[in-house]
């Protein structure tokens, strides 16, 4: 253990800024792709399982993938062991950041803290397995193809957008509500951001320029949450992935969570997760 958790750079997988690999899964088999528990990645990984079953842990939640469904994971979520069933076929899709467009950002950040996947429809899966083939090939045999990047690019907006798709249908498209669906991903983008100086209603308020009511308003409307506890949710995992992965006193995360009392955030996370950090730490650890 160290005393911070460690990143997973894209450039450890390739010296592109995409990889893309299929694989077929057998009872047991454990995808290469697989790390440690303690690393978390500085880009996207995109799931797309075309049929079969499997599992994944992103966060400590185990995540169950089955038949034609996507999932995407984020930079800085902690995940690990891909477990496939027979007969499953999925791509795994690494992106640099850099090459997220802002709209599907936002979208993707909405659902944050659901690590859900989400099930495609035949045309979709067909039309993904499609652009995903496409791009895999071209990634393999890019000798002498002409305007190499900009391909590349442009299939890279066509695949993410497909997965940022999936995602925007999730959510309800009626116009009364759009406004307030629009605030929340921008409280949520926010939240991911600041979540360590910002503890309340009226910090993210005061960014937005919108009163606190109007916005725990419009949260709770769109998720079913107010905003504090999708504070207190973004503090929770950030600490559990420190108490978890790193031998940094309990101390030193209290203060590194932008809290000053380091007692108060004992009675804090007590409070929300049922048990001590440091029971927690020795739970997950065992």
């Amino acid at each position: 253990m160290t005393d911070r958790i460690s990143t997973h750079s894209l450039k450890d997988i390739t010296d592109q800024v995409i990889s893309v690999n299929k694989f077929i899964g057998s009872e047991s088999n454990l995808v290469s792709y697989t790390k440690p528990a303690h690393r978390r990645d500085d880009h996207y990984l995109f799931i797309f399982q075309k049929s079969g079953k499997s599992k994944i842990v992103i966060d400590f939640k185990d995540v169950e993938l089955i038949g034609s469904t996507v999932l995407s994971i984020l930079p800085g979520q902690v995940h690990y062991g891909v477990a496939v069933c027979d007969h499953t076929e999925a791509w795994l899709i690494t992106i640099d950041s850099n090459f997220i467009a802002n709209d599907y950002r936002a979208i993707f950040d909405h659902h944050y803290f659901q690590c859900t996947p989400l099930a495609l429809p035949d045309a979709q899966s067909a039309l993904l397995d499609n652009c995903v083939e496409l791009m895999a090939s071209i990634n393999r045999d890019r000798d002498g193809l002409n305007f190499l990047p900009h391909v590349m690019h442009s299939l890279i907006g066509a695949c993410v957008g497909i997965f940022a798709s999936a995602y925007q249908q999730v959510e309800n498209g009626e116009e009364a509500v759009l406004r307030t669906q629009i605030l929340t991903r921008e409280f949520k983008r926010l939240l991911l951001l600041q979540f360590k100086t910002h503890k309340s209603t009226s910090d993210y308020a005061a960014d937005l320029n919108i009163s606190p009511a109007y916005l725990n308003e419009a949260v709770k409307l769109t998720t079913g949450f107010p905003v504090g506890f999708w504070v207190q949710q973004a503090i929770m995992l950030e600490a559990k992935r420190l108490l978890y992965a790193t031998d940094t006193t309990v101390k030193e995360i209290a203060y590194l969570l932008g809290f000053t009392d380091h007692a108060y955030f004992t009675r804090y996370f007590s409070n929300a997760e049922g048990q001590s950090p440091s029971v927690f730490r020795m739970n997950y650890r065992k």
